[in-house]
């Protein structure tokens, strides 16, 4: 009375009970890989991700070459004042490091930054922010400053003014 259905049946059932150990271990090893996925998504969630996410979407269109970094440093260097000039592009922050001789005030100092931003053409200024930190050549109580644009903004803000400060020392 057996049908080919009931004998495949069988036929299973037999190897089942017969490598039943062989297929727990192979249940368990899948359940315990899955939870390993989702153990390690949750603790890792952004592995392999961009760094700085979707922040730099459309920096192709304006970005920033060796040439105009060097045409940068080219026209600071014009300035007397200016001993020397780094850049160099970090994400979509343009930093330029200056160091300026003893004789420059505080507030020619603050000047500095907007030759900068007139090297950059609109889109440039509208996408990169620029952060200027001014040096000078020996240790004073006013410096260093650092000077900051933000890409919306059309003005440097600098960090505390410490004139006021050095006033105080005195």
């Amino acid at each position: 009375m057996y049908n080919k259905d009931t004998k495949k049946d069988v036929r299973y059932m037999k190897f089942i009970k017969k490598n039943k150990f062989t297929i727990i271990a192979i249940v368990c090893f899948l359940i315990l890989m899955l939870l390993a996925v989702q153990i390690k998504n949750v603790f890792f969630p952004s592995d392999g991700g961009a760094i700085y996410g979707d922040r730099l979407d459309g920096i192709d269109k304006v970005r920033i070459s060796k040439s105009k970094l060097n045409k940068i440093e080219d026209k600071l260097n014009e300035n007397e004042n200016i001993t020397e000039v780094d850049t160099f592009i970090k994400g979509k922050i343009l930093n330029v490091i200056v160091t300026i001789n003893d004789a420059v005030s505080l507030e020619d100092a603050k000047n500095i930054p907007n030759t900068v931003v007139e090297q950059l053409n609109g889109d440039q200024k509208d996408f990169y922010d620029i952060q200027v930190i001014i040096n000078k050549e020996n240790e004073s109580s006013q410096f260093p400053i650092i000077g900051y644009k933000h890409h919306s903004k059309d003005n440097f803000s600098f960090n505390k003014d410490r004139e006021e400060q050095a006033e105080a020392e005195s």
